[in-house]
């Protein structure tokens, strides 16, 4: 009888997840998460420590998206050449953290770690990872981050298009706000590595103008090509532009 009931309850949940998935995809990551996580491997184990994980636009690989994160599990911000690629399998109803790691000498490796989603909806969800040999143990239980959440409209919130674009060596980029409002305006190159901020903290209402001269936070120039400026207010995936510095 007890096998029959767990039987019954596994359907249950396999139907009740794949009602959540339908319609569901990997747009619906974007965004700023918030939660904890749970690590259990042979060089490092805890409990309940705090997470925080950032899904964007960006980078070239076709079907994923960038990301960012307070978890050294999953994010070293150390190596200025690890890319980090964010994806969503709707078939097996996984996320995928990819890891590239790439120096003028060409592609060193990759790294893909697979989490199975176990809850999922479209505020929050749950995901565990096992590594191929049973050693490493990771999960993930997040939350959308909807403090002073609201609608990014043009109405409310606008970012413009840099201008002149091209450019060399100047450009600048007008943001209009409604109202005041706590956010931040960052520049990425295609492969998600932060480059420079130009802004973090409190927009004033109405429009603000910021100039980027081509050179990244420790004021070192940096290379001609496509860059991608992103306006983040409250939490929320925002608003992003690409501009072209011309060399």
């Amino acid at each position: 009888m007890a096998k029959i009931k767990l039987t019954h309850y596994s359907l249950v949940t396999i139907l009740f997840m794949a009602s959540c998935l339908n319609g569901q995809g990997l747009v619906n990551f974007l965004g700023h998460w918030t939660g904890i996580e749970e690590l259990d491997s042979p060089s490092l184990s805890y409990d309940n420590r705090n997470i925080s994980i950032q899904v964007m636009e960006g980078g070239e690989r076709d079907g994923f998206y960038i990301y960012s994160s307070s978890s050294d599990f999953l994010y070293n911000e150390t190596l200025s050449w690890a890319y980090h690629y964010f994806g969503f399998d709707k078939e097996t109803t996984q996320i995928i953290f990819l890891r590239r790691f790439i120096t003028p000498l060409g592609v060193l490796g990759y790294e893909e770690m697979l989490y199975d989603l176990t809850e999922w909806t479209t505020e929050s969800f749950v995901a565990d990872y096992t590594s191929d040999d049973g050693a490493s143990y990771h999960q993930i239980r997040l939350d959308l981050n909807l403090l002073h959440l609201f609608e990014i409209t043009p109405e409310r919130v606008n970012l413009s298009q840099n201008y002149p674009n091209p450019f060399n060596p100047l450009t600048a980029i007008d943001v209009f706000m409604e109202e005041n409002s706590q956010g931040s305006l960052i520049i990425y190159n295609v492969n998600g590595q932060e480059v420079q901020t130009l802004h973090k903290g409190e927009f004033s209402s109405g429009i603000t103008q910021f100039l980027w001269n081509g050179r990244d936070n420790l004021g070192r120039p940096v290379s001609g090509g496509t860059y991608i400026y992103r306006l983040m207010v409250g939490g929320s995936a925002g608003q992003s532009q690409k501009m072209i510095l011309l060399k």
